[in-house]
């Protein structure tokens, strides 16, 4: 793994995910979260994992990403109305330094080892994984995901049917 490639993109994750929480307009904040969520694929390519990079960006980078800025859209929201009555930068000060010494207190505890590169995230690993030992849980998701569909769309029909 590139050291210097991976510093550039831990810092991209590391800024966006600040930027998610610190952007003035929620909307950006969607931005900001996309941009993370693609920082994230681009770390788990260096660690050669490329089936969960495709993954992240189709489910989280697009589908999720979309679906939160659609409701950000779609919602009422006064602009610049202060709800709490409070002063925020205290509290994300405070926020800020009791996740750095959580943070620090984690790194300092654990003791870190390199894991070897590519031997848990490859394709071949996870469909094995998935449908050799997690065979019936991944029957029973498809199941409740089809169970949802049809309640979705009979809901649908039955709310169009009485207007």
């Amino acid at each position: 793994m590139n050291v210097d490639i991976s510093y550039i993109v831990w810092g991209i994750a590391i800024i966006s995910a600040i930027y998610v929480v610190h952007a003035k307009d929620v909307f950006h904040s969607g931005l900001w979260l996309a941009l993370f969520f693609i920082a994230i694929a681009g770390i788990f390519v260096l660690l050669e994992a490329e089936f969960l990079a495709v993954i992240q960006i189709l489910i989280y980078a697009g589908a999720v990403t979309v679906i939160v800025l659609f409701a950000i859209m779609l919602t009422k929201r006064e602009k610049g109305k202060d709800v709490l009555g409070i002063n925020l930068n205290v509290l994300k000060l405070v926020s800020f330094v009791i996740f750095a010494l959580t943070l620090v207190g984690v790194i300092i505890s654990s003791s870190f080892r390199w894991v070897e590169v590519g031997v848990y995230g490859s394709t071949y690993d996870i469909a094995t994984i998935l449908f050799e030992r997690y065979i019936l849980h991944f029957e029973m998701i498809a199941l409740l995901l089809l169970v949802a569909l049809i309640s979705a769309v009979y809901l649908a029909r039955r709310d169009s049917g009485e207007s």
